[in-house]
Order: C-alpha cells, then structure tokens, then sequence
C-alpha cells in the first residue's frame, strides 16, 4: 500500500447518504435548478433536471415478481457493503437516493462488540495512519492509506412499482443518484418496488433489487425512556400476519464520543420488541453525551453481489422516536440543566 505524507480526507464521507438525503431537501425547497444538474420544480422532469425524470411512464415495465414471494436477500454485510440504494417515506415528503462505490470505507465497518436476541451494538472504529492520508486517500485497519474508494457510473437505472416511475442518471461528479420529486407517499402498502439498471453498460453491470413497501408506522410510547441494565420495551402497530416488513430499531445516546455505539435491531413486525437489558447496560458503559436519538423503520431490504462486494436496496419508513435517558440532561448552556449542575458544553451534557 502507497503512503502519503499530507493530511487529507479519511472519514468524512460515512454519512453521505444521509448528506445526500439533506441535499434532496435542498432542492426541493429550491424549486427549478440552472443547467448545471438539479430536479425542476414542477417535478415533470423536463430539461436537465439532475439526471432523473419521474415524469410519465408510458413504456415503463412493472416490476416483475409477487410481493408475497420475491426474493428479499436481506442488508449487505457491512464488510462487504459498497453502497445501495434507499426508497424512503418520511413525514412529509419521499426520496430515491443511491450510490455504489468501487470500494468499501473502511470507516463504515461497524464492530459488533454486543449481541443478545434480535439487537446488536455497534461500534464505529477510527483507523489511524501516520503520517495522516492525502486528499483522495483514506486509512484502513491496518494503518495503511488506500485510495478512497469512488463512486461509480451504473448507466441508467429505473424504480419502478411506485405511484410514480422514476428513471435516474448519474449526477457527476460524484456519481449519485436521487429523485426528490416525487408524490407523498411515494408507495402504497404492499406495493411491490424494482431497482434495476436499464441494461448491463453500467460499472456493475445488469441487476435488479426488490422492495415490499411498507405504511409508516405507529409507536405506542411518545417516547423512549431508557434505563441502564433495563430492558427497552418498545411497542408499535403490527403490520398483517402476512406482510414482508421487518422493524430496524436504532438507539444512540454517545452523540460525541471519540468511537461511538449505537444499538440496531431488526425485529419482527408484529408490534413488539425488546432491547435486551445486556444491550442496554454495554451502551450506557460505552458513554452517554449529547442529544439521544431513536428511530423505528418499518423496511425491506434485498442484496446484489459484484466482484467487488455487493450493493442493496432499503425500502423504508422511518420514524424519529423522543428519547430519555435516565439520570442524564443533554444541553446546550446552563439554562438547560437541573440546579447544582453545568453543561459540559463540549459533551452537551449536564454535570
């Protein structure tokens, strides 16, 4: 492996789907975009509009397959993870986002230190290299600098079986995909969802991902209250004996620790899961600071292997859980804390 002798980039990207989705929202606020790329504001997809149209979808094949039976591979191992694409139903609006890249970050690779039933708790590791990486180059485990792996061109790629068709280019630079424009909500209940490319031209050549979507669902607490070395008992409304939905939870209450843990569950969609008190007291030993976030995500998920490790498709509907963790107050100044106590205003936690 080559070592570089400047410092540069070496994890900022973890979040770039996430960066992605927040760019969405940009410029759907922005309305029409200039000739430089970016979605029209009358969601026609006329013009260039950041290589998407969603616009009619005369010609444009169904998915093919039954939702009752297609084959749904599950989530990439995050070893092996390359990127993917994610369908998402928020709130208030919906996304197509994706991207595949020719490598795997090396930051992405989570440690599973716990696991008890259906939860796991993950930790996310920073490699280290001295002299630090170049720009361009990123440390991997072994305290070598490899180039950071690139997003690549697929070609053209389509999602089809939602209320309406979408066909993607790639938006350089940076080779991602997205569609902001579309209806709310952008599937039914049941809907059997297709991402595939439109021929085998692309880096990764010819595939197809399936999805079932899935209604956004209802928590029955307002909120998370967590305790240490207590079982998480959390509740929601059941999707039908049939449906092909599972449940991601995803628990984090160290929002600024030097490797922070989060808890991640796939459960069963049948109203009811628990985060093993085991999980829970190895979280809270792990640290607590910041604001706790919380999520539940009624999801599907399917896998495509390449030669260079495999890309999937998330069909989701998130929902942004309250959380409350016992015996700590997040902050942001002093006026926020219990009397007798002071925020840490760089941990943003009372003490």
């Amino acid at each position: 492996m080559q070592m570089t002798p400047r410092s540069g980039r070496s994890s900022g990207d973890f979040g770039l789907l996430g960066l992605l989705g927040l760019f969405g929202l940009l410029v759907v606020s922005c309305g029409d975009k200039d000739d430089t790329g970016g979605a029209t504001g009358d969601g026609t997809g006329s013009g260039d509009d950041g290589g998407t149209d969603s616009g009619g979808d005369d010609g444009f094949a169904d998915p093919t397959g039954d939702p009752a039976t297609v084959e749904l591979a599950g989530d990439c191992d995050l070893a092996d993870r390359l990127g993917g694409f994610q369908v998402s139903v928020y709130d208030e609006y919906s996304i197509v986002q994706g991207s595949v890249a020719d490598g795997v970050v090396p930051i992405s690779i989570l440690e599973e230190t716990t696991a008890e039933g259906e939860c796991r708790l993950l930790k996310r590791n920073n490699p280290h290299c001295d002299p630090p990486c170049d720009a361009g180059w990123t440390c991997d485990f072994d305290g070598e600098c490899i180039e950071y792996p690139a997003n690549q061109d697929l070609g053209v790629v389509e999602a089809a079986g939602l209320v309406q068709q979408v066909i993607m280019e790639p938006v350089q630079p940076g080779a991602t995909y997205f569609d902001t424009q579309l209806p709310h909500p952008a599937f039914e209940d049941g809907d059997l969802i297709e991402v595939r490319t439109q021929d085998d031209s692309g880096w990764a050549g010819g595939f197809d991902l399936h999805g079932v979507g899935g209604i956004p669902l209802t928590p029955g607490e307002e909120e998370w209250i967590v305790f240490d070395d207590q079982d998480l008992l959390v509740t929601w409304d059941a999707a039908a004996a049939d449906a092909r939905t599972t449940v991601k939870l995803t628990l984090n209450i160290d929002q600024h620790g030097t490797s922070p843990v989060t808890v991640q569950c796939i459960m069963e969609d049948d109203g009811e899961g628990t985060v093993p008190a085991s999980v829970v007291a190895a979280l809270f030993d792990s640290g607590v600071s910041g604001f706790p976030s919380g999520s539940l995500a009624r999801r599907t998920a399917d896998q495509h292997t390449v030669d260079a490790g495999c890309l999937d498709l998330v069909v989701e509907a998130p929902t942004t859980m309250n959380v409350d963790v016992d015996g700590f107050t997040p902050c942001t100044s002093d006026a926020d804390c219990p009397e007798g106590q002071t925020c840490n205003l760089e941990m943003q936690i009372c003490e």
